[in-house]
């Protein structure tokens, strides 16, 4: 059968024929401070003990704990604030005043934090070298030190190949003296704009022209996803034009193609990506907005999405199938955000043949979330997307429903933890 004359695939069959053609990027090593939300290309090991020496978990005295007792006096002998070098002895029968982060001394086996002593200027309050300080406490060894290596050991793993770096991993590979870190390449996207009535946005009101608003939309989420966008000129309604730019966009790691797609006598994208090499995998998905959309893949196995021009429907049918797919280029194993569980504010009129993935802004309720349809559904208003920060999905087969009926709403914010499947 005719890929054109094929039934329209379900969201779920689409999205696992794009993740069986999609395979992880090569990797490159970046800064660390390039590398927050890319994902690991190789294991990491740590260069240094962490903590490099025993140091103390608190302010106060170092001390052996055999000599200390509830009552018991020491002289301070020495004072070791953060920074100070290890390897001073604490002498026999006294105290060291000590900072938080400060070696142990040598010969010190315990810290009495300084609320539980009382120094000459009263309870909780430091002694200086040469005065006594009474303590309230009997420590055990080891109270509130904190071992060489206990956190981390030279030579140990830090970072696992697919973990995405986070912040608090980049202060992780920064405290254990990494400065770079192998990672998965993030995929360059190009973005081929189709349509006579389109302008950039430096002509912004020319007569009978609207601004490629889609382009910019596109590039953000394409951003977002952890891409990089490269929009290019707009092509014209011409089947050469569209074929030189097409031609020109293959380059790319992945390309995104909007308008042009269906099947009206100016639709000359299908017709451009075939004759460009590019295998045609499905064309149309029973979902509203977004139906005509399309994927194929080149020889060399890069991905090309063909999206709808309406506004709407190419920022969902994206989310749904592009940013996925990029998502697993860039090395994520966790490529689709996870939906929430809640219910409709008021009834919504649907037909059962199509998914429908109705824009809503998401409040809490007492009983979970609760999802508030946002002005009227078509698949050009833009104000209705803009104010939306979910979608609620009528699955296919179900149609109209009641106010209260429960639904799942795809998150669009990030706001929800994602997961490997759909």
């Amino acid at each position: 059968m005719p890929i054109t004359s094929a039934p329209p695939l379900s969201v779920h069959e689409a999205q696992t024929k794009i993740l069986e053609r999609i395979r992880p990027l090569d990797s490159e090593r970046v800064p660390l401070r390039d590398a927050a939300g890319r994902v690991a290309a190789g294991p990491v090991t740590s260069g240094l003990d962490l903590p490099p020496w025993d140091n103390s978990a608190m302010d106060g005295y170092a001390v052996r704990a055999a000599e200390v007792a509830p009552g018991s006096e020491l002289p301070v002998a020495l004072d070791l604030p953060a920074g100070t070098a290890s390897g001073q002895r604490l002498p026999d029968a006294a105290a060291a005043r000590i900072m938080t982060g400060a070696p142990i001394p040598d010969g010190a086996d315990a810290v009495v934090p300084v609320e539980d002593t009382t120094g000459p200027a009263g309870e909780g309050r430091f002694a200086e070298i040469g005065e006594k300080v009474r303590f309230d406490v009997r420590p055990q060894p080891g109270t509130h030190v904190r071992r060489r290596g206990e956190d981390v050991g030279r030579g140990a793993i830090v970072l696992e190949p697919g973990d995405v770096v986070r912040p608090a991993r980049i202060a992780l590979l920064a405290t254990v003296g990494r400065a770079e870190v192998l990672v998965f390449r993030r995929p360059r996207v190009a973005i081929v704009s189709t349509g006579d009535e389109l302008v950039d946005i430096d002509q912004a009101g020319a007569p009978d022209r609207i601004v490629n608003g889609n382009a910019h939309g596109l590039a953000a989420q394409i951003a977002a996803a952890g891409g990089l966008p490269h929009p290019l000129p707009i092509a014209p309604d011409d089947p050469a034009a569209i074929r030189r730019a097409i031609g020109g966009a293959l380059e790319h790691d992945a390309v995104v193609t909007i308008g042009g797609v269906s099947v009206g006598p100016r639709d000359h994208v299908r017709d451009a990506l075939r004759d460009a090499g590019v295998e045609l995998v499905f064309w149309r998905a029973a979902i509203r907005p977004g139906g005509p959309v399309a994927f194929g893949v080149t020889a060399a196995g890069r991905p090309v999405f063909g999206l709808p021009g309406n506004p709407v429907s190419a920022h969902v049918t994206f989310e749904l199938f592009g940013r996925p797919a990029l998502r697993r280029m860039a090395g994520h194993a966790r490529c689709f955000r996870r939906p929430l569980r809640g219910r409709l504010a008021e009834a919504v009129s649907t037909r059962p043949e199509k998914a429908y993935y109705l824009r809503v802004r998401v409040e809490p309720d007492r009983d979970g979330w609760r999802a508030s349809p946002v002005g009227a559904q078509g698949s050009a208003i833009l104000t209705g997307l803009a104010a939306a920060d979910g979608l609620a999905i009528v699955p296919l087969g179900v149609g109209d429903l009641p106010a209260g009926a429960e639904v799942d709403i795809l998150p669009l914010e990030g706001w929800a933890p994602e997961v490997e499947a759909p």
